[in-house]
């Protein structure tokens, strides 16, 4: 654990290679790994939804090849948007104090109104989740092709949803950087 302790103070202290200052905040002195690991979750989300969605539409052409890959998809999209979210929270009390705070709230308030809509969809979206998860382990595509008319438009609102917190994270994150 002290390995791990003196890697974030490292990545904290930055290239100025000065005093790190006292943690105050939740996590704080974590914040760049917890940051990074939030980005690289996004990317796996990502990567397994669009893949899910291209399978998904294959079966609207009647196509039921890849029945046990969107599964696998639709699982690792599940537990990386967990991971996602997770960390979300666990980064949004030093970006609460250090740029929201300061920067969004004060001098671009259209942007704090765009973050919180993001993480109202977030929330959405996390519930929605767990509902496509578990719609999908408890039907055959192929053989129960009447539960397809709800299981692709909550797919395709799944993707939304996710490249809408993608664009916009990734928006608000090159209004003012996190690093």
């Amino acid at each position: 654990m002290a390995f791990f302790e003196r890697f974030c103070e490292v990545l904290l202290l930055g290239a100025s290679g000065g005093e790190a200052a006292a943690p105050g905040i939740f996590l704080e002195r974590f914040y760049i790994v917890l940051l990074l690991t939030h980005l690289i979750a996004a990317g796996v989300l990502a990567g397994a939804m669009i893949h899910n969605l291209l399978i998904v539409f294959k079966y609207l052409q009647g196509k039921f090849g890849r029945k046990k890959r969107e599964l696998y998809f639709a699982r690792v999209g599940l537990w990386s948007y967990v991971i996602v979210y997770l960390f979300g929270c666990l980064i949004y009390p030093a970006f609460r104090v250090y740029f929201r705070a300061v920067y969004f709230d004060v001098d671009l308030s259209w942007a704090t109104g765009l973050f919180e809509v993001k993480e109202h969809w977030g929330s959405l979206g996390l519930a929605l989740f767990f509902v496509y998860y578990y719609l999908r382990k408890s039907f055959e595509p192929d053989v129960e092709k009447d539960k397809l008319w709800f299981y692709v438009p909550v797919c395709v609102l799944l993707n939304i949803i996710v490249w809408y917190k993608i664009i916009v994270g990734c928006y608000l994150s090159l209004l003012k950087g996190s690093f």
